[in-house]
Parts: structure tokens; C-alpha cells; sequence
């Protein structure tokens, strides 16, 4: 009977403790995966800005005048430029934008 009550509260307390520790599937989903996009402009001037691949946008605060932009890859991204153009760049291409300009927001899924 004793044997039966430590076997029975050695399982409970393990039990107890796989459900507590974390998932890492879980946790991962929670953060959101990032790509950094480079922006190039004239005379091969640059910067390079992360975004979030869930969806959300977020404003770009460079006044470079940008002529391509470059995607490292993982997600698609959509960038919205100060004078109207709008460029879809694919996971790991480079793509131009006409006519150069200032990008002003931008989001990945």
C-alpha cells in the first residue's frame, strides 16, 4: 500500500512539473521573427531596418532617397514610398523602386 501511495505521488509530482514548463512552440509563436530589409539609395548609401513578419507595419524615419531595397529573406515585405510608390519585395530579392524616394512605412508577412 505505501509502495502504491510514493509510486502514485511520484507521478503526480512529475506530471505536475511537465505541465509547467514552458512550450517552447509556444513561446516562439509569442515573439514575432524579424527580417532585416536594406535600404539603398545613390552613390551606394545605405541603412538597414528590421521588421516583424506578423503583419504589422512599422514607419521608416530614413530621408535617404531610396532606389532599391533588399529583403534577406523570410517573409514577404511591402514598403509604401513619400511620393506614392508602392514596392512588394520576395523573400531574398532585391527589387528597384521607380522613382527613387523616400520610404516612409513597411510591413512583412
Amino acid at each position: 500500500m505505501k509502495t502504491t501511495f510514493a509510486v502514485s505521488a511520484a507521478l503526480a509530482l512529475l506530471t505536475s512539473m511537465v505541465s509547467a514548463a514552458p512550450n517552447p512552440t509556444n513561446a516562439e509563436q509569442s515573439r514575432p521573427y524579424q527580417v532585416a530589409v536594406n535600404f539603398i539609395g545613390a552613390a551606394n548609401a545605405q541603412f538597414t531596418q528590421y521588421f516583424n513578419t506578423n503583419g504589422f507595419g512599422s514607419p521608416i524615419y530614413n530621408n535617404l532617397s531610396v532606389s532599391k531595397i533588399f529583403n534577406t529573406g523570410g517573409a514577404t515585405c511591402y514598403f509604401y514610398g513619400i511620393d506614392g510608390s508602392y514596392t512588394v519585395v520576395g523573400s531574398g530579392a532585391t527589387v528597384d523602386v521607380g522613382p527613387p524616394q523616400t520610404q516612409v512605412y513597411g510591413f512583412c508577412n
